[in-house]
């Protein structure tokens, strides 16, 4: 599975989500480990870059709609979905964090106060139900030893 945002024009770029700056996205080029270089309207020197270098990415989905697209999910599409451990059927936590690695991707589900980290792929994440927004896990393989 990927997380991708295709058709972006812009995006917001900031310290905090309540101080965001918008920048248009000239260029970008999406690597075959997942990496995506981007070339925003603005920071055109290494300086410019460095100052932001640990601000957070945010984007607005606009009309862009990831439905029927299989395998390939929003990273703010899956943020809040309810997660269920496959086997019991017990709900186990919510998706509050989504982590785009070179070899695999990340969902942070929040168990009882604590973020478990839970590689996307088909083996743990079997079934993700957009309609009901439901993800199912195999929480004997990714869940705390004791629960």
């Amino acid at each position: 599975m990927e997380i991708l945002e295709e058709g972006l024009k812009s995006i917001y770029c900031g310290p905090s989500e309540d101080r965001l700056e918008t920048f248009s996205i000239e260029e970008y080029r999406q690597h075959g480990d997942g990496a995506l270089l981007l070339k925003m309207e603005g920071l055109d020197s290494p300086e410019a870059v460095k100052t932001r270098s640990r601000w957070g990415l945010y984007s607005a989905m606009g009309g862009i709609s990831p439905e029927g697209e299989g395998d390939i999910f929003w990273v703010s599409e899956l943020l809040g979905m309810s997660v269920y451990d496959v086997d019991s059927g017990n709900m186990v936590g919510q998706i509050v964090s989504c982590y785009e690695r070179p070899g695999q991707d990340l969902i942070g589900i929040d168990f009882r106060g604590t973020e478990i980290l839970c590689p996307l792929v088909d083996p743990l994440v079997p079934k993700i139900d957009r309609k009901r927004r439901e993800v199912f896990v195999q929480w004997t393989v990714v869940g705390p030893l004791s629960s």
